[in-house]
């Protein structure tokens, strides 16, 4: 059995259920730097970003502190030991930085996230705002007065998470972690914490999880010199200590289940109706080529299983408006395989069969050859072309790749690596002949007479070139050194 079809066999058992959920100092060269201590807290610096995450996560409060993580999350923006009344916002606004509910800052069930966008051309503003998050390492003031101050925007946040969708996802999210904490932990908290939890709770909860033992530090940006910039973090971060030994991070475990799970959510409110069939599996960790062609053969199954419900989705009279499938980590020990559909009100049955229907198909009869070779050929193009574009690759995608090799402990092999192990993974594997549709090789039998450019026009004032066509269409287009792989 080839590695897509063993895929296809585990995912339909999924398909059928709603189903079980993983979760350095070094200085990388190219002119991008990076810091790491001990894991569970880092910071990112791109070349206008600066990213920072610490352990203080929803999993990790007691029944009075349900909402008290996120609520450090913005005590941490309104005061410190060394900015005080909103410091940091006027900062962040006085460098043209964005500021606003989720912009710079999200708290999950297994983290919290800080970030802070600053140019990285003038040293005074990087080593600003990297001596910001070194405040929040250790520094937060939560003090009576501050935390009154910010429960009115807490609320806020929590009042706007209670619409249809909302109230939804949160119906789904108890339902996939069933008999673990997880389902209990929502990051946003109860109303009744968010109002009257009392400023030493909260206190004692960033104490006890924002330690210095669990954090690190990384740099990624334009710097003319990396050094210069781990010598910032030092100097920032060096001087901070911490209360205490550092805790061990608990592990929740997400238990399996042997019967499916099912639900209905009725929301009159809704805009319109969803299915979605979820599959919960362990994460596995990503440490061997073998664990790379895995994930590479995940990557072909999903592009091709969503070509199918595309498909689908444009016959006539479809079962479903649209249909897509996608796996996510959904909490450190738990990662699922989800499909999900938008219907007509009333037809969610209908959905629901045609895509359990095509999962099985698929598990019986394999993909076609040609399915694979589309398939193989759109993952070949986007490695060369990320791969011809190095040089202008945006520093946000460098920042997740060392995101979740802190995070999952992923390798970090660059681009020129990666290339060469897809374009000697890909190639290989069998697959099964099954077809059900016909398409010519050639979809126009009979090719139009050439015509031919009549006119050209410049314009150098926006260096645009002009060409008119003998059946009178206008064709524009400008050179530009933007990327190396795309028109």
């Amino acid at each position: 059995m080839t590695l897509t079809r063993r895929l296809l066999g585990s995912f339909f058992e999924v398909a059928t259920l709603i189903l079980h959920p993983v979760f350095g100092d070094p200085c990388h060269g190219s002119n991008r730097s990076q810091g790491q201590g001990d894991r569970k807290e880092r910071c990112v610096v791109t070349s206008d970003e600066l990213i920072y995450w610490a352990c203080g996560s929803s999993v990790l409060e007691e029944e009075d502190e349900r909402g008290v993580a996120h609520i450090v999350e913005h005590l941490a923006f309104s005061a410190t030991k060394k900015y005080t009344n909103h410091d940091i916002v006027k900062f962040l606004e006085s460098v043209g930085a964005e500021f606003g509910a989720c912009q710079n800052a999200v708290t999950s069930s297994d983290d919290t996230v800080y970030e802070l966008f600053v140019p990285v051309d003038k040293p005074e503003l990087l080593s600003q705002a990297i001596s910001v998050l070194a405040e929040f390492s250790s520094e937060v003031r939560v003090s009576t007065d501050d935390l009154e101050k910010e429960r009115g925007a807490v609320m806020e946040e929590y009042r706007g998470n209670r619409n249809a969708n909302g109230r939804m996802q949160d119906a789904h999210w108890v339902l996939m972690m069933e008999g673990s904490k997880y389902a209990d932990r929502l990051p946003i908290g109860l109303e009744k914490v968010i109002r009257t939890v009392p400023s030493e709770v909260v206190k004692q909860f960033y104490r006890k999880w924002y330690h210095l033992h669990n954090m690190a530090v990384i740099a990624v940006g334009d710097f003319s010199d990396t050094q210069s910039v781990v010598e910032l973090i030092r100097t920032h971060f060096g001087p901070k200590s911490s209360a205490h030994d550092p805790l061990p991070i608990p592990h929740f475990p997400v238990p399996s289940h042997e019967e499916p799970r099912f639900s209905c959510f009725v929301e009159s409110e809704a805009a319109g109706s969803a299915v979605m069939i979820s599959y919960k599996m362990s994460v596995d960790e990503l440490k061997t080529v073998k664990d790379y062609k895995d994930l590479l053969t995940e990557s072909m199954f999903l592009y091709a299983l969503n070509q199918r419900l595309f498909k689908i989705s444009r016959r006539k009279d479809p079962p479903y408006f649209s249909c897509s499938a996608a796996a996510d980590v959904l909490v450190r020990p738990v990662k699922a395989y989800m499909i999900t559909s938008s219907c007509k009100e009333k037809c969610t049955i209908e959905a629901l069969e045609s895509m359990l229907i095509e999962v099985a198909r698929i598990r019986l009869h394999g993909f076609s050859e040609r399915e694979i070779s589309v398939v193989r050929a759109l993952l070949m193009s986007e490695v060369e072309s990320a791969y011809l574009e190095r040089d202008q690759m945006q520093s946000s995608s460098l920042r997740d790749e060392y995101l979740q090799h802190f995070l999952r402990n992923e390798p970090v092999v660059g681009i020129e690596y990666e290339a060469q192990l897809q374009k000697t993974i890909l190639p290989q594997g069998s697959i099964s002949p099954w077809d059900d549709e016909h398409i010519p090789e050639e979809i126009v039998s009979i090719k139009p007479n050439p015509g031919n450019i009549v006119q050209e026009l410049e314009f150098s004032n926006i260096e645009v070139t002009e060409l008119i066509l003998s059946n009178g269409m206008r064709v524009c287009y400008k050179c530009t050194d933007f990327f190396d792989d795309q028109v």
